[in-house]
């Protein structure tokens, strides 16, 4: 386990829990499922406090909390979305609801439908959409990124952030975003891709694969952000994929170590997630194994005219 998470810190029972949560990550016959991964990272168990986005956070006008920087990172999102009161927006993978409250607050599209494979998830961010009265304009549904049970050309912007690795395949999700978004929409992501890694021995590279698995990582999506642009080409948008590493995984994996080092905060969490954002953050930092580095991407993709 990673030096900055200390299992002592914790309650015998909050450790039972994320052991017994830990190993249905590992050994569950549906393994691929990434509801998965974020029913481990439950709503007690993240460095957020005042919001539930699991997301690494914007960070280039320098927030002082995670909560903070992924507020910024939903704003930009919709910044590079061009939301607008004409929208009906399709958020993919909408987490708890965060970004969609946010984007309703701060763009105030027609309407936003999102969709998620993971239970808890659907049914908090429902809950939390109607205590902040906005049912009437956010709506919420089980279903995969891959088979969207929408119209041809029924939305003007899809949207996927931070979790377009786990689809099976991302390159399936491009061709039906491209699907139901109208003649002139968009599609943006930001997502996380592996940096240059041909260099790496087997041993390296299946040490690697074991860490893209533990995240849910689909294996057919682990290529660079020039491939990224090319999938995305190739079903027809107008695209262009661009590094945003130095705004994001970076300071979130300074922050991550800093905070992994107050008994407060580890006392809060749960210890599979603790240890499972750790070592990332110490491979982006040091790469001390010498394992795959990771890039963070923004895809801007427009649907000809």
């Amino acid at each position: 386990m990673s030096q900055h998470v200390q299992p002592e810190t914790r309650s015998w029972s909050k450790r039972a829990r994320g052991l017994l949560q830990f190993s249905a990550l590992v050994f569950n016959p549906n393994r691929g499922r990434a509801d998965l991964l974020y029913e481990l990272a439950s709503t007690d168990s993240y460095m957020t406090e005042r919001t539930l986005y699991r997301n690494v956070g914007y960070w280039k006008d320098s927030p002082t909390t995670l909560d903070d920087a992924c507020e910024a990172l939903a704003k930009f999102a919709g910044e590079q979305l061009e939301l607008g009161p004409n929208d009906r927006l399709l958020d993919v993978g909408f987490g708890y609801g965060d970004q969609d409250m946010d984007w309703m607050e701060k763009f105030g599209p027609r309407e936003i439908v999102g969709i998620n494979i993971t239970r808890s998830q659907l049914e908090h961010a429902t809950e939390r959409v109607a205590s902040r009265g906005m049912s009437d304009r956010i709506s919420y549904q089980l279903a995969p990124a891959t088979k969207l049970p929408f119209d041809d050309g029924s939305f003007d912007k899809v949207v996927a952030l931070e979790c377009a690795f786990h689809f099976q395949t991302r390159e399936d999700f491009f061709a039906e975003a491209f699907r139901v978004l109208r003649p002139g929409g968009r599609l943006v992501t930001v997502d996380i891709v592996p940096l240059p890694y041909q260099n790496l021995g087997f041993f390296k590279r299946w040490m690697s694969s074991v860490g893209l698995y533990m995240w849910k990582t689909c294996k057919e999506n682990v290529y660079g952000r020039d491939v990224y642009q090319d999938k995305l080409r190739s079903v027809g948008f107008d695209a262009r994929v661009d590094s945003i590493r130095d705004q994001t995984l970076a300071p979130f994996a300074r922050y991550t170590l800093d905070e992994l080092q107050k008994p407060e905060r580890l006392a809060k969490m749960n210890s599979a997630v603790a240890f499972m954002i750790a070592t990332p953050a110490e491979i982006i930092l040091d790469n001390p194994y010498g394992l795959m580095q990771l890039d963070y991407v923004l895809a801007v993709a427009d649907k000809p005219k």
